[in-house]
This record gives C-alpha cells, structure tokens and sequence, in this order.
C-alpha cells in the first residue's frame, strides 16, 4: 500500500490508482509490488512494462494516459 501524507499525518491509499489500474488491466502478470514502486508515473510504468512487451515506451505511455472511452462514444464508432 501507498502512503500519502494529508496535513502532516501519513495515511494508507486504499488500493490502486487509476494508472495501476490501467496496466494490471492491459498487462495483468505484471508484477503489483513493482508497480506500486513506480508511484503513478507513467513515465516509470512504461518502463516496466516496455522490459515485458515490444511496445517502444512512448507507446506504453500513450495507452495508459489515453482518455477514457465513454458508452456513448463506443455507439457512436461503432454502431
């Protein structure tokens, strides 16, 4: 777990960010105790990740901070 520091007092993160989220789900044997050391970078998560696939890192970088794709949207492309 992720500690983060509010107004002086150091608290737990209940689970994995948004980023986190995102690569477990694109790749999920990545190792969590190695991601969660990357500290929601993208930067450093792609790194990682670019060691397991053939993706250059930008790429990687690209996929994991793309916008999300709503309901709507995906009736829109795709009928």
């Amino acid at each position: 777990m992720k500690l983060l520091e509010v107004d002086g007092a150091v608290v737990h993160r209940a689970g994995p960010s948004a980023l986190e989220r995102r690569a477990l789900a694109l790749w999920p044997r990545l190792d969590r105790t190695a991601l969660h050391r990357c500290r929601d970078d993208a930067t450093r998560i792609a790194a990682l990740v670019a060691r397991r696939t053939s993706l250059p890192p930008e790429a990687i970088r690209d996929l994991l901070t793309m916008h999300q794709v709503g309901r709507t949207e995906i009736d829109t492309w795709f009928g």
